[in-house]
Parts: C-alpha cells; structure tokens; sequence
C-alpha cells in the first residue's frame, strides 16, 4: 500500500490551508470572458452546483468515517428515473470524522480557473460544513438536519472480491437516521487497508450510487485544511453565494464584452468590474 499523501491533487485546497490568497482566480476568470465575443454572456455556474453531494452530505458519508486519516481519488456513478447516468469524479480527504471534496473540473487551461474551485468540507460529527469558492474567494456554512444515529454491519453472506486494487469483504450495511428513516448499502472493504470502504454502492433503484476509491493513502492530513481559510469572504448561506457568483460572472460577460479588463495600479483586475451596474 502506498504511503504519504498526494498533496498535489489538492491545489485549490493546499493554498486554502497555507492562507494564500487566490487574486489568480480573479484574473482567470475576467480573461476567460475577454477571449470569447459571443453576443450572450456564457454561464458556468448554476443554481443547485453549491449544494453539497449526497454522499457527503447524506448518510453514506459515516461510511468514510473508519479510519483517522486517508486521501483517495473517487469516481462514481448515479442513475437516473429516466434510466440516464451520471458520471462523479474528484479528490477526496478525510480527518477524523471531517471530509474535503473537490469535485474533478472537466475544463482544461484557462477555462480551468474560470469554471471550476468550488469544493466542500463537511465534518460528519456535527453534520455540518462548508461550500467554498476559490474564484469569489468566499464561503457559507451548510447543515442538514438528518442525521445517522446508528450502523448496522451485517457479515452474513460476506463475499471475497477484489476491487480497485485492493483485496476485499463485501458485506452490507444499513445506516439508521434521527427522522427514522434507513439506507442499505453495499461496502467493500480492503484488507489490507484497515477496512477502508474501497467501494460503496447505494440499493438498487431510480437513483442508485456506486463510489469507488483508488489512489488511496492513509495518513493525516492537516487539521488547518478543514475550515475557510483567512481572507474568504462569509456568505450567510449557499444559495447566497452562488448567487453573487452567477450575478458576478454574467455582469463581466456583459460590461468586459470586446473591451480590455481596467486593470488596479498594482497589476490585478479591477475588483469593482464584478458589480453590476447600478440601477438607474
């Protein structure tokens, strides 16, 4: 098994935790808009792309919750009612009880910056997190009211499979929450991993989630990784914050369309060219 984390797939959330602030971000993507002429205003982000996955958010995450430290990249999958899937990707950390996810951006370049940053933190213990952007340099808390209460392990008809790399116990597993309601999953568990659910796998249905985990390493991350860094900007919640962004990025499009970005004395873009004009 490989040892030491794999810091270098965490850059948005590396400089987060050393307090370094992204004015990047910003220049990125005010030239993103400038490269592009096109009569209507390109939207990158939308409403519902701050709310936090479910399987961070919702009862799967007590899952990734049994061991003290570990770093992994995660694909998955989720199918759909109409029978359409799709497709998750992202880097993911763990610290006793607390999670990190970045979700993979599938933008290249300079488009990278300008479309991506959004990650997560949520710290299962208290049910509770973050939704964090690096280009609007800005965070708000978010909470979920249901909450696991109970796991229930069931070694019955426990299978030898390998998976990801990994040699490994299927069993299953129900997870009981606080509005009496139950998920079942499926677990893979690596042996040579301290049990490390390798791959997860919701119940069959509409909506079926299936994980999987690879590059894993078990170590400790920072702590200081787990919460805004100084400097972000508070929003009171995620709604807000997409929100500024969505209203920020469509205002560039418009007033940045054909002319040169108005650059501040120092060098960097000029903070004010985010507002929307006034109303008249």
């Amino acid at each position: 098994m490989e040892t030491g984390l794999q810091w270098s797939a965490f850059p948005f959330i590396l400089r987060a935790g050393m307090k370094i602030l992204f004015q990047a971000g910003f220049l990125a993507l005010t030239a993103a808009f400038m490269a592009g002429c096109s009569t209507q205003p390109k939207v990158y982000y939308r409403a519902g792309d701050e709310k936090p996955p479910d399987f961070l958010a919702g009862p799967l995450a007590v899952l990734l919750t049994n061991v003290d430290g570990f770093s992994a990249k995660m694909t998955g999958t989720v199918s759909s009612a109409n029978g359409g899937q799709r497709t998750l990707a992202g880097d993911l950390l763990g610290r006793q009880g607390s999670l990190i996810y970045q979700p993979e951006n599938p933008a290249k370049g300079k488009r990278a910056r300008s479309e991506g940053g959004m990650f997560f933190i949520w710290n299962e213990t208290s049910h509770s997190g973050f939704v964090l952007s690096d280009p609007l340099q800005a965070f708000a808390p978010a909470s979920t009211n249901v909450q696991p209460t109970n796991v229930v392990l069931n070694p019955a008809g426990a299978a030898q499979e390998e998976v990801n790399g990994h040699p490994c116990r299927r069993i299953e597993a129900v997870v009981q929450s606080n509005d009496g309601s139950s998920a079942q999953f499926k677990i893979w568990e690596a042996q040579d991993a301290k049990d490390f659910p390798v791959r997860i796998q919701t119940s069959a249905g509409p909506r079926q989630m299936t994980l999987n985990f690879s590059n894993l390493r078990l170590e400790l991350p920072p702590s200081e990784l787990f919460g805004p860094p100084d400097g972000f900007m508070k929003y009171e919640t995620p709604v807000a914050l997409m929100n500024e962004l969505i209203i920020r990025q469509i205002a560039m499009a418009k007033q940045n369309e054909g002319k040169p970005l108005e650059l501040s004395p120092d060098g960097s873009p000029n903070l004010n060219n985010w507002r929307p004009t006034p109303a008249q």
